[in-house]
């Protein structure tokens, strides 16, 4: 995805995300961008950085006759209030109105997660109603969150992807702005290389300077050193975990390799919603000459009737990972099985 500028490809895409080096380059390009995208994600430095973007992206929407939603931890709403007040917003008489909502990203951080990954019904029943009450307004809702920060901090980055992709599902099903706060540090220190890299390709645009840890250009490949996500199980899961690999592959689009890792995971996948019936994760690892494609699920190895279907019958199959794999084979992971296939990086 190449870095962009100007006011064209702000006007053209929907989702955008601004890694900025200094305010004033923030305030020149800022307001048109958070006032004509869909989903905006600020990586900043400084919570005073923070409360002054997102503060005004949240006063334009209560002066346009439309509602503010602050899903943040309560000191952030506070910072945001006084932002709001600077602004001219009556901040009392907007909560009164329901123009001005407020919600607790920390409490909500813990409801909608189980077992580390995120849980949709928890997200439709906590944070699709207040949503579609702000909708109802005349003028435009915008929404502030952080929950997806909070669960990354927390080591919940899995479930904060996920998360990223219910917000975006919610916003095609009704019309609101989001704009997402990570903190430069957080993110930029992480390990998860490979997930800083899926929060940009979740992202139609980037605008400025790219967070370390993500590519920039085929020359410059992908650092990061392994990545995994956890899918329901479902048949279009198997599209899902198709789409998650040829993000983390962007680097390589375009060329043979992000052609056969997609082709091996929907193989894999596919295998694991048949046969194991359970969810199952997809993890990649990283190495100076191939990649691994791992595919795990609850199913345990040696059960009746299983070497069938783990059979590499030509054509079909694990017959199709065979042959475009290096190597590959089978492993037990906790309970279940993953199945894993290594394919060689181009040179």
């Amino acid at each position: 995805m190449p870095a962009e500028s100007g006011s064209s490809v702000l006007r053209s895409h929907r989702h955008v995300v601004h890694f900025y080096d200094r305010d004033e380059e923030l305030a020149e390009s800022g307001s048109s961008v958070l006032r004509s995208h869909r989903h905006v994600v600020h990586f900043y430095d400084r919570d005073e950085e923070l409360a002054e973007s997102a503060g005004d992206y949240l006063a334009d929407a209560i002066a346009e006759g439309g509602t503010a939603v602050v899903v943040a931890a309560p000191a952030r709403c506070a910072d945001f209030e006084s932002r709001l007040a600077a602004c001219g917003v009556d901040v009392a008489a907007a909560r009164r109105g329901g123009t001005l909502v407020s919600l607790d990203a920390t409490r909500l951080a813990r409801q909608l997660t189980r077992a580390g990954q995120a849980d949709r019904a928890a997200f439709d029943a906590q944070v699709r109603p207040a949503i579609l009450a702000a909708s109802r307004t005349p003028g435009p809702v915008r929404v502030y969150g952080e929950i997806v920060a909070v669960l990354w901090a927390a080591g919940h980055v899995n479930a904060a992807l996920e998360l990223e992709g219910f917000w975006n599902e919610l916003g095609r099903e009704i019309p609101f702005s989001l704009y997402c706060g990570y903190p430069r540090q957080s993110v930029e220190s992480s390990q998860h290389h490979g997930a800083v890299s899926e929060v940009c390709r979740l992202h139609t645009a980037v605008v400025g300077r790219r967070a370390a840890g993500t590519a920039v250009s085929p020359a410059a490949r992908a650092h990061w050193g392994d990545a995994t996500r956890t899918f329901p199980g479902t048949r279009e899961d198997t599209q899902a975990a198709r789409g998650f690999v040829l993000g983390m592959l962007g680097p390589w689009r375009g060329e043979q390799l992000a052609a056969d890792a997609a082709l091996v995971v929907t193989e894999l996948a596919t295998n694991a919603v048949l046969h194991a019936g359970s969810a199952f994760s997809v993890s990649l690892a990283l190495s100076a000459d191939v990649i691994r494609i791992s595919v795990g699920d609850s199913l345990p190895l040696g059960q009746p009737g299983q070497d069938q279907w783990l059979a590499a019958v030509p054509g079909h199959g694990l017959g199709v990972v065979a042959a475009m794999a290096i190597s590959w084979g089978f492993e037990k992971l906790g309970s279940g099985k993953a199945v894993w296939a290594e394919l060689p990086l181009p040179r």
